[in-house]
């Protein structure tokens, strides 16, 4: 959620880490549950921004207590209580207060999303158009280890991003990693057959000036993303060799992305 939260917010969720630092994660846990239950279920943005913050970070403490059902529920519950308040925003609010409501409810369903999936098989790959390689499936990479990366051309900490991976491929390809950079139609999104062929050019050109060379697909339209709960973005997902999703980070930097990789490579 965008920032601009009020000076108590922000303490409850810095003090909520500070005691999950500790090792005290229920702690936390209940620091945030008593912020939530502080902040009004109004029409008003700020709070909406507010209720969103908290919701997420519970989602996030719960499952590093070893409690993602726990996570799922409250995700759950708060959506309903967002998307009432997005209606009373969207008749009454400004268009800048309609899009920055629209992303916090589009937040809390991508992460819903994203729980729900770990531990689950992983949805099939549908793509319009591939490059690098010939079409593909999940199930052609049976017993390899699958890590899909959602990024756009237009998205500059993705761009950031594709060094990393690349390191992370070349290191890991030979123990049974693979990398599939997806991205679908942004400017071409239901437009002709010759708007798509002009992005796809600009997605070609951008791959080949970034020396990108595993499988890059290119979906039709949003359906994928939001299978995956990756609307933001650069999103990673990880698969192991039972097709089954196992992590999502936002950047293969995050500890628990990389105990995740080790143990599925391992």
């Amino acid at each position: 959620m965008p920032e601009h939260l009020r000076p108590e917010v922000v303490q409850a969720i810095e003090e909520a880490h500070e005691l999950a630092r500790g090792g005290d994660h229920s702690g936390g846990i209940k620091r945030l549950e008593q912020a939530l239950a502080n902040i009004a279920k109004s029409s008003h943005l700020d709070e909406f921004k507010e209720r969103v913050s908290l919701a997420m970070a519970l989602a996030e403490f719960s499952v590093n207590a070893g409690n993602p059902q726990d996570a799922i529920q409250r995700l759950a519950t708060e959506f309903g209580v967002a998307k009432d308040t997005f209606q009373q925003i969207k008749a009454s609010g400004t268009d800048n207060d309609k899009r920055t409501a629209f992303r916090g409810l589009v937040q809390l369903k991508d992460l819903h999303t994203r729980l729900k999936l770990i531990g689950e098989p992983a949805p099939e790959l549908h793509m319009h158009q591939w490059l690098n390689t010939d079409p593909l499936q999940l199930a052609d990479l049976k017993d390899q280890v699958v890590l899909l990366e959602f990024w756009a051309t237009w998205c500059k900490p993705c761009e950031q991003l594709f060094p990393k991976i690349k390191e992370l491929h070349a290191q890991h390809a030979p123990l049974g990693l693979n990398v599939l950079a997806l991205t679908r139609y942004f400017m071409a999104y239901g437009g002709t057959s010759e708007a798509q062929a002009q992005e796809l050019t600009l997605i070609r050109e951008f791959t080949d000036r970034h020396e990108i060379k595993f499988p890059v697909g290119v979906a039709e339209d949003e359906n994928l993303q939001s299978a995956y709960g990756a609307t933001a973005l650069p999103m990673l997902a990880l698969i192991d060799r039972g097709g089954i999703v196992r992590s999502f980070a936002f950047s293969p930097d995050d500890e628990n992305f990389q105990r995740v990789l080790a143990s599925c490579l391992g």
